[in-house]
């Protein structure tokens, strides 16, 4: 569902290696093991470029920025590592000026508003294009198809991506929308997990039960559904993603049908292992910069990202005296506040005895 800067880092490094060394087939098991071990090792080994030096420097500022900054509670220490992860950004552009990617987080850094950012995404979108048609025209070996073909796409789906995600969040939910479709067009199996964009973009439109179905039913590539050539068993319950929940949820509270709206919470948490804390405080986190964070299909921590980037959702009917806000219908419901008190810790003492036994 994400993209894994370091994975693409070495999978990068390891297909320049071949080129340099004239192996073939490219799906030679030897030497890619080999490589995989040499980049663990000392990947600087691995580089012998601007371009491979350029991403392998925006690799280790993206695992500063995304999985490092959000947990770090000392002020120092937060600003001491921004600091260093904008200087690997700023670098990696003097490298290699077409590496969209540190182009794109260091703006997203630089920019004074989401609104400002988003405009910086859509007056540069047709430049990141047209570097990719021209890898794509160059593509002459092997090699170059190779790469051509995937990892040279992948800056351009991140780019729709951020647009789409960050358009939620600035409201512009058709912007969303559009970038949402014209991204799936591109790569039908949405390596980059933007159809989640889109579907809490949907919600946000204030669409049915029914429009939520046929985006799915549109998009069955992306979300590994039944389509012409994929049959499911009439019987088998459907596997639905924490954002079409979510979604879903909405749609039944806002048309006050509390008893879809139960069903459907009930559906989440029996998805979700130990989703009532979740559901109750609803923490938020920064969205990713490179692309949304990895984290395990069907777990918590994709369940607290899903309800982190469903924010703009969750604030419906806030600040409406007479009407609760979607997020506190959740926070308060009996299935959470049961969950709750069923995991709540016990009071200490000899739990689970009777009686007046000794101790052993």
């Amino acid at each position: 569902m994400a993209f894994d800067p370091i994975q693409e880092d070495c999978l990068r490094l390891i297909l320049q290696g071949m080129r340099r060394e004239g192996i073939f087939p490219l799906d030679d098991a030897s030497f890619i093991e080999h490589g995989m071990e040499q980049f663990r090792t000392d990947p600087s080994k691995l580089i012998t470029c601007d371009a491979d030096r350029s991403f392998h420097l925006m690799a280790k500022a993206t695992e500063i920025l995304d999985y490092r900054l959000p947990f770090l509670t000392d002020e120092v220490q937060v600003d001491r590592q921004e600091m260093q992860a904008e200087n690997y950004l700023r670098e990696a552009v003097d490298l290699d000026a077409s590496n969209w990617d540190a182009r794109r987080m260091l703006a997203a850094l630089d920019s004074p508003t989401n609104d400002a950012y988003v405009s910086y995404l859509l007056d540069n979108r047709e430049a990141v294009e047209r570097d990719l048609l021209a890898t794509v025209d160059a593509a002459n070996d092997a090699y170059s198809r190779e790469y051509a073909s995937d990892l040279a796409r992948r800056p351009l789906l991140r780019w729709f991506a951020a647009t789409a995600s960050r358009a939620v969040i600035a409201g512009q939910y058709r912007l969303a929308l559009q970038t949402v479709e014209e991204s799936l067009a591109f790569a039908p199996a949405d390596p980059a997990g933007i159809r989640h964009s889109g579907m809490l973009a949907l919600a946000k439109l204030e669409a049915s039960h029914q429009d939520i179905k046929q985006y799915r039913a549109r998009h069955a590539i992306s979300y590994g559904t039944a389509g012409p050539l994929r049959r499911r068993h009439h019987m088998t319950e459907k596997s639905l993603d924490a954002w079409t929940l979510l979604a879903e949820l909405s749609v039944f509270y806002r048309s006050f049908d509390y008893t879809s709206a139960d069903r459907t919470l009930h559906q989440l948490m029996r998805a979700y292992p130990n989703a009532a804390e979740p559901l109750l405080y609803q923490a938020e986190f920064p969205d990713g910069l490179f692309c949304r964070v990895n984290v395990v299909p069907g777990s918590q921590d994709e369940l607290i990202l899903a309800i982190s980037e469903a924010t703009p959702l969750l604030q419906e009917g806030l600040g409406t005296p007479d009407n609760a806000c979607f997020a506190a219908w959740i926070a308060n419901h009996r299935f959470i506040k049961s969950a709750m008190e069923d995991h709540a810790p016990r009071t200490p003492g000899r739990a689970g005895l009777t009686g007046s036994g000794g101790d052993n």
